[in-house]
């Protein structure tokens, strides 16, 4: 019996990759659902026992309160948690907001990113030692944001084959679709390099012709407008213009990750020194906007709303007597731990430490390109001639990931300092601002004990 740890019952994440289990292995599975909320281990554990009756299975779903009784010779690691939920997460929003850093979503770059990692990272290094000491061969697919940096520490701290997975090669792909009005991905070969959130379209092809120069051809005398009119939607629901996308295109020569909300938080120029403001209305809801390329902040209380929401409509679910049976997911996490376990090679984006595959970013830095997963674990694809202007623009951010990462490993507490100095989003700020907003995010997050005194 595959055994599956889940770290974080989230209502979210469990139905999409169990189905995705339920879809790929044949053999019942062992499906250990660990959580500090007892109601959300046993709200997931009854929609997999739902799932067993409606798919006919004989899967069993536990509930480990103990994360090493949950870890214990499992053959693969699922992460999916949030340190402190949404209301740590507020802090990391409202704070920098005070020093004139409207942040879209806060939760990858930036000081929301910062903040976010720094609570994040102790927890994320007990789960390494933990996973070094009870189930060493597992693999570990990690899903939490800020999803560089943490896949980051489980890569320093344990020997594990892990990767950081997200949703933004669906999303580059699926807009490539719509620019050439393909029918699927079937006759496109896309080659990436970055970061999480803040890639970039080094090369790709339709059939056997060069992308770039078939979009030359297709924008003719027109415009990119022309061509890209939708929002970009992520797996969750999450939707993004293209301005941004359009503008980033136009000025670089290459396509960034459509995804605005991500990727203007990785730029000096965009959500930085009070941008001007207004508020919009998309889809009967009202959104704080930047006037600049109309970039729509996620607000805390949306997401509150949002999440009230999704867990009615899980209860819903469970209550209702008609059922639905398990579809596999456009999510490769399942699909790499299914290749690892069986040495069957899946190709696909993976976030790893930079080993050489993007030369010109830091060594050691968590970096985001295509790689393959089989019976030896991780292996990252080279990806040759980035040019550097997109390297120039990608480092920064890179060096700040490394800089948080290495300073909470090491208790180095200037290391901090010094990676929100060199931040793009605080390049509007003098030190002594960025120094004081630090110290407010410290103090705000001060009873996640994020360093050592």
């Amino acid at each position: 019996m595959t055994k599956i740890c889940v770290i974080g019952a989230s209502l979210g994440w469990v139905p999409c990759l169990v189905s995705d289990l339920i879809a790929l292995f044949a053999d019942p599975l062992e499906i250990r659902l660990h959580d500090i909320d007892p109601e959300a281990m046993e709200l997931c554990a009854e929609w997999g026992r739902k799932a067993n009756r409606v798919n006919r299975r004989k899967d069993k779903y536990r509930k480990c309160p103990d994360r090493k009784e949950a870890l214990k010779d499992a053959d693969a690691v699922i992460i999916t948690i949030s340190t402190g939920g949404l209301d740590a997460m507020e802090h990391d929003i409202k704070i920098p907001e005070k020093y004139g850093i409207f942040a879209t979503v806060g939760d990858t770059a930036g000081a929301g990113g910062w903040s976010r990692a720094i609570r994040n990272i102790p927890v994320f290094r007990k789960f390494a030692v933990d996973c070094n000491k009870y189930c060493p061969r597992a693999f570990i697919a990690n899903y939490t944001n800020p999803l560089s940096a943490l896949t980051a520490v489980l890569q320093h701290e344990c020997g594990n084959p892990s990767v950081g997975l997200c949703h933004a090669y669906f999303e580059t792909k699926d807009v490539i679709q719509k620019i050439f009005g393909l029918p699927d991905w079937g006759r496109m070969a896309v080659e990436i390099a970055g970061m999480n959130h803040f890639t970039w379209v080094v090369k790709f092809s339709i059939g056997r012709e060069d992308g770039y120069e078939l979009l030359k051809k297709k924008i003719g005398r027109g415009s990119l407008k022309d061509l890209v009119k939708d929002e970009s939607y992520d797996e969750i629901g999450f939707s993004s213009n293209h301005e941004l996308f359009l503008e980033l295109l136009e000025m670089f020569g290459y396509m960034p990750y459509p995804g605005t909300r991500h990727i203007c938080e990785f730029l000096p120029f965009t959500i930085s020194n009070s941008p001007e403001k207004h508020d919009t209305l998309f889809k009967g809801k009202v959104f704080e906007t930047i006037k600049y390329c109309n970039m729509r902040r996620t607000s805390i209380e949306a997401r509150r709303e949002g999440r009230q929401k999704y867990k009615e409509s899980f209860l819903r679910y469970l209550r209702d007597k008609k059922t639905v049976k398990a579809r596999k997911s456009r999510e490769k996490g399942v699909d790499m731990i299914h290749g690892y376990l069986n040495n069957k090679p899946v190709v696909d984006v993976v976030n790893v430490l930079n080993r050489g595959q993007v030369p010109g970013l830091p060594p050691d830095a968590c970096v985001e390109t295509l790689g393959v997963v089989d019976g030896l674990g991780v292996r990252p694809l080279f990806v040759g001639g980035v040019p550097e202007h997109l390297l120039e623009i990608m480092r920064p951010q890179a060096v700040c990931q490394k800089w948080i990462v290495e300073g909470m490993l090491k208790n180095d507490r200037d290391m901090l300092l010094h990676a929100l100095y060199r931040d793009p989003q605080c390049a509007h700020l003098k030190p002594h601002e960025v120094r004081n907003m630090a110290e407010e995010l410290f103090k705000a997050n001060a009873k996640y004990k994020c360093l050592a005194k």
